[in-house]
């Protein structure tokens, strides 16, 4: 997924495709986290659900991946 970077006022700010920022629980003024990596970066929301992690969604891209065919005949 790409995005690009603008100034505004005086500072960088970046563009979130609406569904990416629905699925992470991003809106406009939440605060995020910028956490370096050895590949890049890691926008962390700050405040959101408790039960909200990127390990959590990590596990669930997995079993979408897998079971996802099957899961949608069921919600049929």
């Amino acid at each position: 997924m790409r995005s690009q970077l603008f100034d505004h006022d005086g500072q960088l700010a970046i563009t979130i495709p609406k569904d990416v920022a629905d699925r992470y629980h991003l809106a406009s003024g939440v605060e995020v986290e910028i956490v370096p990596e050895e590949d890049g970066i890691v926008l962390q929301p700050i405040g959101v659900e408790p039960w909200f992690s990127l390990g959590w969604e990590r596990a669930l891209d997995g079993v979408l991946e897998h079971y996802g065919a099957a899961l949608g005949l069921l919600n049929e």
